[in-house]
């Protein structure tokens, strides 16, 4: 299941394009894509498609860049303090999982595909740092005075594997164990507590 990514309706004709392309690589996948569907996916003419965006690859960074953008507004916003304030980013994984695409992670699916474009791995590199940047931030809010670097690392990895196990165990079970996971991690550390229910 695949709905548009949760952005506002872009102005800009290439997000326009890039919102199309990403849409149709969630629902279609990457591999053996015909430029027709390309063409069909972006909503545009071959020749505007290719003005924008004119090989392949960039078609796919593109579209990789717009998910990651529709992605960090997904995220923003939730509880202020506490654990709540950490996990959040787990919570709208759920919704997302369950609203927006339950497909695994169209980055990795992207590197599959394209294992030797140094291009869509910078764009994976730079997705996956900001996802684990997003983590640390909220760590730091909550528990300033240590490094929080490797509960970060910890919340990045049960982000990932929630989003790969999803498709195999639905996404309800995925979430619940990331959560009891995430939780037990926290409170070894002294941050909340291990059978806190607030979630």
């Amino acid at each position: 299941m695949t709905a548009a990514t949760p952005l506002p309706e872009p102005s800009d004709a290439r997000d326009r394009i890039a919102a199309g392309l990403e849409r149709g690589f969630a629902e279609r996948g990457f591999a053996g894509r015909s430029v027709n569907e390309l063409r069909d996916w972006s909503g545009v003419s071959l020749r505007t498609l290719y003005k924008y965006f004119p090989s392949r690859e960039s078609m796919v960074v593109g579209a990789l860049d717009y998910r990651d953008r529709a992605y960090t507004v997904w995220l923003a916003g939730g509880p202020e303090e506490g654990i709540g304030h950490v996990l959040h980013p787990l919570v709208r994984l759920r919704d997302w999982l369950d609203q927006v695409a339950n497909i695994g992670c169209l980055y990795m699916n992207a590197l599959s595909e394209y294992p030797s474009s140094t291009a869509v791995a910078d764009v994976v590199s730079a997705h996956k740092n900001r996802m684990t940047g997003e983590f640390r931030r909220r760590l730091d809010h909550v528990a300033p005075d240590r490094d929080n670097s490797h509960l970060a690392d910890t919340l990045f990895l049960l982000h990932e594997g929630m989003t790969q196990a999803a498709r195999h165990q639905g996404v309800e079970t995925a979430n619940k164990a990331a959560m009891r996971a995430a939780r037990a991690a926290l409170a070894a550390e002294g941050i909340g507590r291990k059978d806190d229910a607030d979630l």
